[in-house]
């Protein structure tokens, strides 16, 4: 069994991974800084899909079972945008944009 500090330390490397690859291939989403910022936003969505995606996901439960799951899309762009309104280093041009890096970020969080 892997504990909880390891999943954690895996999630922020996934969201790490995640961020990076959205950085380098979807226009519209700029993180200014270097690995430090990186590793900052990677651990603030970690943070915020540990604690606050289970709260949100449970308190909008009929809608995600109304919907078959792709409100869980609208889960994911809100944290994105509460992450962008938290650090001033990372940005998004547009709701496009978000969709895209929410679907990267929910993919690397799959495993």
């Amino acid at each position: 069994m892997i504990g909880l500090g390891t999943k954690f330390i895996i999630k922020v490397l996934l969201n790490g991974l995640g961020l990076y690859l959205a950085n380098s291939y979807i226009p519209g989403f700029t993180m200014e800084g270097g690995a430090k910022t990186l590793l900052i936003s990677a651990v603030l969505l970690a943070l915020l899909y540990t604690l606050i995606r289970p709260l949100i996901r449970l308190l909008s439960a009929p809608l995600v079972w109304i919907t078959f799951g792709l409100f869980n899309i609208a889960i994911n762009i809100a944290l994105l945008w509460t992450a962008d309104v938290l650090l001033a280093e990372i940005s998004f041009d547009s709701i496009k944009t978000l969709f895209y890096i929410s679907f990267i970020i929910a993919v690397a969080n799959i495993f």
